[in-house]
């Protein structure tokens, strides 16, 4: 597969930024996050009805810098990891071509090629003083279909404000009006330059991220209606409201410890580094359109004796409440550091006793429900939204859920040590409810592998 770039240039907002809001600072609870640039791909299949592809990619420009407006830091340049210069200098813009079909593509991924569509082959990578904000890539395949890679810092824009954004630019470019988004939380929880810049980094991150052996990714697909049937097998055992996302965990957790211990006798522990979002947990919630890395972590901690994937659920249901409107009420103001310090000590010593103990640490997160399938510019909603930072190849144990386009299924992006990941994905359970690695063509039709 040849990437050939046919352009650069920068797309500067429509309107200039006010002078009172040149400067952007990202708030107390962005400062927990990893200062490093994430990456998101949106795939979009050819539309017999839609315009020429130099008229979709001039409708996509333009649309952008009305959509900047909006999102005046987004066209500015990294001062340091804690603020932006607003500036209007523009978001880079690659326009790139790739020299086949993208049905040809998606009947069977390849994971690894996945970052020639993002910008630079920007994914998981460190920020730099002076660097765009947003970088842009737009690829066009030889059948008139195209690709949306976007690039954007991580500690600035969460997954939700990532989502909400593409949203907004997809609305406005279908000349429908966009929601405004909220950029109070940096007033909500006040910046504070004593604190260190990446406590996330330094907490957690070798314990996750870092961790010796050899590392695959596996995507499994959950189709609805087996969602529906564990939902259902969850209820009879007692549990309240089961979500579509603690079913699919629930069994995940359940296939990955029996191959630990399977493995790795005597039974193991585990720690599930739990990514929570503060938008619901507040009290009133935060709006969705909040702009930040609103996220914190909750470590659930579980024993090797609790196999039991329902009795697991009952365990993470307790970890998560933690984070909730009274916390959430503490960490605001002048005295918020005061309390974001103690939970980072609390947070250290979990994850510092897990490892010591042996546990195995498992990182989650879940990108669904986020309606990322609804951002059509105009030409048909999105054929597949894969998580991309799997195709860098992570070393360590992670789990995160996106929605599929149709049947309200999730896909569960999986990385595991290679010996762990040959158990799971020939675990029967797993297989009689979930699909490994089908294509995203296929996504409204798949079967389980009984």
């Amino acid at each position: 597969m040849e990437i050939e770039i046919i352009s650069r240039e920068c797309i500067k907002p429509s309107s200039p930024t006010p002078h009172h809001l040149k400067t952007h600072k990202i708030s107390l609870v962005d400062q927990f996050s990893i200062p490093m640039f994430v990456s998101t791909i949106n795939f979009y299949l050819p539309n017999q009805a839609a315009a020429s592809i130099s008229k979709r990619s001039q409708v996509l420009k333009q649309s952008l810098s009305k959509t900047l407006t909006l999102y005046y830091p987004l066209a500015g340049k990294i001062i340091d990891t804690l603020s932006v210069d607003c500036n209007d200098e523009g978001v880079s813009y690659t326009v790139a071509r790739v020299n086949c079909n993208l049905r040809d593509y998606l009947k069977q991924p390849d994971f690894s090629k996945l970052p020639k569509f993002v910008p630079g082959e920007i994914i998981l990578h460190e920020m730099t003083p002076g660097a765009h904000v947003a970088i842009v890539q737009e690829t066009m395949f030889a059948c008139g279909g195209f690709s949306l890679g976007l690039v954007i810092p991580h500690n600035f824009f969460d997954g939700t404000s990532a989502i909400v954004f593409l949203k907004n630019w997809a609305m406005i470019a279908r000349q429908e009006e966009a929601q405004s988004p909220d950029f109070s939380s940096s007033y909500i929880f006040p910046q504070n330059t004593s604190f260190r810049q990446d406590p996330m980094s330094s907490t957690f991150g070798s314990l996750a991220f870092g961790r010796e052996g050899y590392f695959v990714s596996r995507r499994f697909v959950f189709e609805g209606s087996s969602l529906s049937n564990l939902k259902a097998k969850a209820t009879r055992l007692g549990v309240h409201n089961p979500t579509r996302v603690e079913v699919v965990i629930a069994i995940l957790f359940k296939c990955i410890m029996s191959a630990l211990n399977a493995k790795l006798p005597p039974r193991k522990s585990a720690l599930i580094s739990t990514s929570v979002n503060l938008r619901r947990r507040a009290v009133p919630p935060f709006a969705e359109t909040s702009v930040g890395n609103l996220v914190l972590v909750a470590p659930v901690p579980v024993n090797g004796e609790e196999t039991d994937s329902y009795s697991f659920l009952h365990r993470m249901r307790e970890g998560i409440t933690l984070i909730n409107g009274d916390f959430l009420k503490s960490l605001q103001g002048d005295q918020g550091m005061y309390r974001f310090n103690e939970y980072v000590k609390e947070l250290s010593k979990s994850y510092s006793k897990a490892s010591s103990d042996g546990a195995e640490i498992i990182v989650f997160n879940s990108w669904c429900n986020s309606g990322i399938y609804n951002a059509d510019f105009g030409w048909g909603k999105p054929i597949w939204f894969p998580a991309v930072s799997f195709a860098v190849g992570l070393r360590g144990s992670v789990i995160q859920l996106v929605d599929t386009r149709m049947s309200n299924g999730i896909e569960a992006w999986v990385s595991l040590d290679e010996g762990i990941m040959s158990m799971v994905d020939q675990d029967k359970e797993l297989l009689s409810v979930a699909s490994v690695d089908p294509s995203p063509l296929e996504i409204d039709s798949i079967k389980p592998r009984l």
